[in-house]
């Protein structure tokens, strides 16, 4: 077991062992009920052992999850996409032919402002999880009525053309998004396509990765998801799950809005929900709230 481990788990062990009328009984710590009753103190021991042993697996599968490996800074733009500090033309000319075809599609009946490219591999942390992120950026204002409901729609209907498109450029998927340019963007390294030029040249830094606070965060948000999937599967009450699900995602919402405004892209918060998105459990979100939503409004013979 590494010393990551055996340093978490000393952190984190919570239970302890109380005689209680001739009998050893296990607690945890902080209080609560009994996790177990014994007739010796070697056999409450192995109950701990056993406790210790689950959660030195569990933490390991946290860890290896959370690989921030992804996360460093290269010496150089990925090559792939870059040539003296400009986004190739042939890769250009493409990503600006995709943001034209699907902005004619929305015929919204005026011209966006820009085309930018963002994210990592806009900036030095590229990696092979990487997205190219292919920005629309447009004034909301110019569509009347309520601009917020306006861009709820129009970011569901672009959510649904990134889901049914499978396109990729040198092996990067192309995810898109209709950005109102007096919305505050927090990335460091943002490239106008339209322009070809750099609107906000990257700095290549060092990034020191807060681990421990990575590990808890994630941790924590990823029981909680396991936990919303099991109350799924028991199939009683969909309406809570839904309900848990919808308070779960504007919680993970919030704390990356928040560490992106504090933090930027190399926040705790921002890269525990890349870490979220990365090994899906986003995606699992969205899925059992779509299948719990259909259950909840399903009816069959047993309910008529």
């Amino acid at each position: 077991m590494g010393n990551n481990i055996r340093k978490i788990l000393r952190e984190r062990l919570n239970e302890t062992i109380k005689k209680q009328g001739g009998e050893y009984v296990v607690y945890p710590k902080k209080g609560g009920k009994r996790l177990g009753t014994h007739k010796t103190k070697e056999k409450a021991r192995k109950q701990l052992a056993a406790i210790e042993i689950n959660k030195a697996k569990h933490l390991e599968e946290v860890l290896n999850e959370v690989d921030l490996s992804a996360f460093k800074m290269n010496e150089t733009l990925n090559p792939e996409i870059w040539e003296d500090d400009k986004v190739k033309k042939p890769i250009r000319t493409v990503l600006l032919k995709i943001a034209n075809d699907y902005w004619e599609s929305l015929e919204l009946g005026f011209d966006y402002d820009d085309v930018t490219m963002t994210g990592s591999l806009a900036n030095y942390n590229w990696s092979k999880f990487s997205d190219v992120d292919l920005h629309i950026v447009f004034d909301i204002n110019k569509l009347n009525g309520d601009s917020k409901l306006i861009k709820d729609l129009l970011d569901a209907k672009t959510r649904k053309w990134n889901s049914d498109h499978d396109i990729t450029v040198k092996g990067f998927d192309v995810e898109l998004y209709l950005q109102d340019k007096n919305e505050p963007h927090h990335s460091t390294g943002v490239y106008s396509l339209t322009k070809d030029a750099w609107i906000k040249e990257p700095i290549k830094d060092i990034v020191e990765l807060d681990r421990p606070t990575i590990e808890k965060k994630y941790d924590a948000l990823t029981k909680r998801i396991k936990d919303i999937e099991k109350d799924f599967k028991k199939g009683d009450d969909m309406e809570s799950v839904i309900d848990d699900i919808t308070k779960l995602k504007e919680k993970i919402r919030k704390m990356r809005k928040a560490g992106l405004e504090t933090g930027g892209e190399f926040s705790s918060s921002n890269i525990v929900f890349k870490l979220l998105r990365r090994n899906d459990f986003m995606g699992k979100l969205n899925d059992i709230q779509t299948q719990a939503y259909d259950k909840s409004v399903t009816i069959d013979e047993e309910r008529l």
